[in-house]
């Protein structure tokens, strides 16, 4: 998709991880945000352990060594392509990158708003990442939104220069491609399969999933959970403590096997307690006509089918929700990700908002 764009310009895009180590969240954000724009190559800039030049796809990805000269790296870096391409535009997700660039960033995407999120985890140096973010918005020209909720988090204060665009899943590609590939899914029981795919750690309140676990015993739910992070050993020692065969963590899972676990559940689960700026595990669910049951936080309001399927943060409204979901319900999930998240949808927004702001 190209019609009306300079393909002349040469798109930027600033991130966080190696295209070929780390794959999922922002990455995969990237990966869809430029089959908007053109069909040609352009570029990734993301920190890595190394400097170095690789491919990924229709990019030119440059790692940048995350070290104390990372700045001017980065910047001797966006020299070189600026003096090669002449015109190219960027488009960024990593704040720091804006922030020290000697190039004024195109558009930036906002995924959680920077105060916000350090300041709901009590970071000391709030009010640093305050004045941080309030630089962001003076270093950038435009300013996208993954949801309603994240603009209301930040610090953004133009009543123009901005655009809310939901995000969608790079799943569809293997859903809508054909006959989804099987891979040994690990349930273990007959119950109700309950699916969850949170990162491991404080804010994805996986607390409360281990508390209902215990609570139900096993028999009736069984719950499967894919994700790692900081807590995730604490989180096994619990299961193997009480002794839970309800539960089970996965860690690591590749697309394939999550596009089989999606798949195999009766429903999907995600609790979240702040930092929530979307909720792909929401629509990734309804890609594959699951209920959803979230918590009542964030933008999940937002994102969700309807307030029916909200649960507080306790254990007994988790538990009414469960019983809700688990009804034979005539909802038609699949056209509700179609009408609001596909990819066809998402793609067309964002094109249209590159053909806006694209003028070189």
């Amino acid at each position: 998709m190209n019609d009306n764009l300079n393909t002349n310009k040469m798109i930027v895009y600033m991130g966080f991880n190696n295209m070929l180590k780390h794959k999922r969240g922002v990455e995969n954000v990237i990966d869809f945000q430029y089959k908007a724009a053109f069909g040609k190559i352009n570029y990734y800039l993301h920190w890595d352990v190394r400097t170095a030049v690789y491919r990924y796809k229709d990019f030119i990805c440059i790692s940048i060594k995350n070290d104390t000269s990372r700045f001017l790296a980065l910047n001797y870096i966006l020299r070189k392509i600026k003096k090669r391409d002449k015109c190219i535009f960027i488009h960024s997700h990593n704040t720091l990158m804006s922030i020290m660039s000697v190039y004024k960033t195109d558009l930036f995407t906002v995924h959680d708003a920077l105060y916000y999120q350090n300041k709901a985890v009590g970071h000391r140096l709030s009010n640093f990442f305050y004045l941080l973010e309030i630089l962001l918005y003076k270093r950038v020209a435009f300013v996208h939104f993954i949801s309603d909720y994240a603009k209301k988090m930040s610090l953004f204060s133009n009543k123009n220069n901005f655009s809310i665009i939901y995000n969608t899943s790079h799943l569809e590609k293997y859903k809508y491609s054909g006959p989804v590939k099987s891979t040994k899914v690990p349930y273990r029981s007959s119950a109700i399969k309950v699916f969850v795919v949170r990162g491991i750690e404080e804010r994805s309140r996986i607390d409360l999933i281990l508390s209902i676990a215990e609570k139900l015993g096993h028999g009736q739910y069984e719950f499967l959970v894919a994700g790692k992070g900081p807590l995730f050993d604490f989180y096994n020692d619990q299961v193997a403590a009480l002794q839970l065969k309800n539960i089970q963590f996965l860690g690591f899972v590749s697309d394939e096997q999550l596009i089989s676990y999606y798949d195999a559940c009766d429903l999907v689960l995600m609790p979240a307690e702040y930092g929530e700026g979307f909720g792909l595990p929401i629509i990734e669910g309804y890609l594959f006509n699951k209920p959803v049951i979230a918590s009542n936080r964030c933008a999940i309001p937002e994102v969700i089918y309807s307030n029916e399927y909200l649960f507080e943060n306790n254990v007994d409204s988790i538990i009414e929700k469960l019983k809700y979901a688990g009804k034979d319900l005539d909802d038609d999930y699949r056209l509700y990700y179609d009408t609001n998240f596909s990819n066809t949808l998402i793609n067309n927004k964002l094109h249209n908002l590159y053909k806006s702001l694209i003028k070189c």
